[in-house]
């Protein structure tokens, strides 16, 4: 007997294969900014870290299903969607815009993760912290980088480093069951709460933002699109919901052994995490701590990579897809359950479904194109870091900048999920899009706060900031209700919903 066919295998096969998702969650930025928020604000915002962990699972649990139920990933669904709209090259705008931003928002993480590859090297014993140091490892993760991309070999040191990285994980959490935890101050931090700012510390709403953006990242929809593709939905959404546990856990401890620091009025430095580690397990678990640093870098510089590249690849790639149904033979199939649930007929006729081919037009991406996006984003990477910008302040700008492109995606998702062309064969459910909306408006809220404090956070209060950033949700969340498709949408599968969950007579 083989023993893939042994269902107890091919399960945790299929658990093993969704910790992908966390592997490019859990990188150089979790670590940094996990770290940050717990120096500069104790276990006070470990609830973002809660809800962030909710939003991934809904976000890619609704990419899979999306793709599974349509057989088209998000970016093919939105190429379908707005092929009539404005365009340029034959593709629309909004396509353009969504390639534009996970090119720029994956540069800036790729930076993000070179910055945290140098810290893990320079938090090694004995490492002097030299501009050639500094250059030249700069330039060795680069060349590494670029061959494994290159040649098509990113599976090739995958394990190995997911291996390395777990021993990491490992490791923080041998340091936190020997680290004295405040458990009053845990529970606190558990309910929603934005801290008053602290001394030399960052500004409290861009590190929710930032413990948001590095644990829902939003080229993992399109990740979890492509890696859904093939599989089964029961399957698939045990997979998503393993990897948002695990990399949950994984930032949790990152954060409480970062809280070592709290109270200190000097900033916070990746140093803090070799000193505190070095505390309990002397200078060989720092050894350890900066491998799994170094491997997790390495991991999250390809998988950044490729994601921008498989994302472009997906909106500008040409492919026939097809999916069960046509918009009428459901419309006409839900009537007559409706019908039948209300004792309005005997039995329920079968219908007949028909193949529905939805073709993408366009041209399949060159490879020194593709190429072009992976080089592109290792080489400003490697210039940033060489001229050694604040890698601090690299780490934080990412993070920023992906949390405030988290409610865009976010929103790409509501609309494509919800239209009947695409998932014909199974709607949306009601539910379902409550918390799908419910995770755009606060993603939103977070994104405008944001933006609001660096534009007016000088010359206005905290309750007016607040006030402006719900204003400025409520207008967009109008303008997408009554401009686009998407009202119409939400009130049928709520009315859907209500009619299914009719008890018989």
């Amino acid at each position: 007997m083989k023993l893939s066919s042994i269902p107890l295998v091919r399960e945790i096969g299929s658990l093993l294969y969704w910790t992908m998702l966390a592997a490019c969650t859990v990188g150089p930025g979790t670590v940094v900014t996990c770290s940050r928020a717990g120096s500069e604000y104790g276990l006070s915002l470990i609830w973002s870290l809660v809800f962030a962990s909710i939003l991934a699972f809904t976000l890619q649990e609704g990419s899979a299903r999306l793709t599974i139920v349509s057989g088209m990933s998000l970016g093919q669904c939105l190429r379908v969607k707005y092929k009539h709209t404005a365009q340029v090259y034959d593709v629309a705008v909004v396509c353009w815009l969504v390639v534009v931003c996970v090119v720029v928002g994956n540069t800036l993480i790729e930076a993000n993760c070179w910055a945290g590859g140098i810290d893990a090297i320079f938090a090694l014993p004995g490492i002097q912290q030299t501009t050639a140091v500094r250059v030249g490892c700069c330039v060795g993760y680069a060349v590494i980088v670029m061959s494994l991309l290159y040649w098509d070999k990113t599976d090739k040191l995958g394990i190995f480093l997911g291996i390395v990285m777990i021993s990491m994980a490992i490791l923080f959490a041998i340091v936190v069951f020997n680290m004295s935890v405040d458990m009053p101050s845990l529970g606190w931090g558990l309910i929603p709460n934005i801290p008053p700012k602290r001394e030399m510390a960052a500004e409290p709403v861009d590190i929710i933002l930032s413990l948001v953006g590095t644990t829902s990242l939003g080229f993992n929809l399109f990740l979890g699109a492509s890696m859904a593709e093939g599989k089964e939905l029961k399957s698939a959404q045990r997979g998503i919901g393993f990897s948002t546990i695990c990399a949950f856990l994984v930032s949790a401890l990152i954060l409480i052994v970062g809280s070592v620091n709290f109270g200190s009025n000097e900033r916070f430095e990746i140093a803090d995490i070799s000193a505190a580690i070095e505390e309990f397990f002397g200078a060989a678990g720092v050894i350890v701590f900066a491998v799994g640093f170094i491997a997790a870098a390495l991991s999250s510089m390809l998988a950044v990579a490729l994601g921008a590249a498989l994302t472009a690849d997906s909106i500008f790639y040409t492919n026939k897809m097809k999916h069960r149904n046509s918009l009428a033979d459901t419309v006409e199939l839900q009537a007559k359950e409706v019908e039948a649930d209300h004792g309005g007929a005997e039995e329920q006729k079968e219908h007949k479904f028909r193949i529905v081919e939805t073709e993408s037009e366009g041209k399949p991406m060159a490879r020194w194109i593709y190429l072009s996006i992976l080089f592109f984003q290792v080489l400003v990477s490697t210039v940033v870091i060489s001229i050694n910008v604040d890698r601090t302040v690299v780490v934080l700008v990412a993070q920023v900048f992906n949390g405030c492109l988290l409610p865009f995606f976010s929103i790409c998702l509501l609309l494509c999920i919800n239209d009947q062309s695409f998932m014909v064969s199974s709607p949306q459910k009601g539910w379902g899009n409550v918390f799908l909306t419910v995770s755009v408006t606060i993603t939103l809220f977070l994104a405008s706060n944001v933006v609001v404090q660096k534009l007016l956070g000088a010359y206005i209060t905290v309750y007016v900031k607040y006030g402006i950033a719900a204003c400025v949700v409520l207008v967009i969340e109008i303008a997408l209700l009554v401009l686009t498709s998407l009202g119409k949408d939400l009130l049928r599968s709520f009315r859907h919903s209500c009619w299914t969950n009719t008890p018989q007579k």
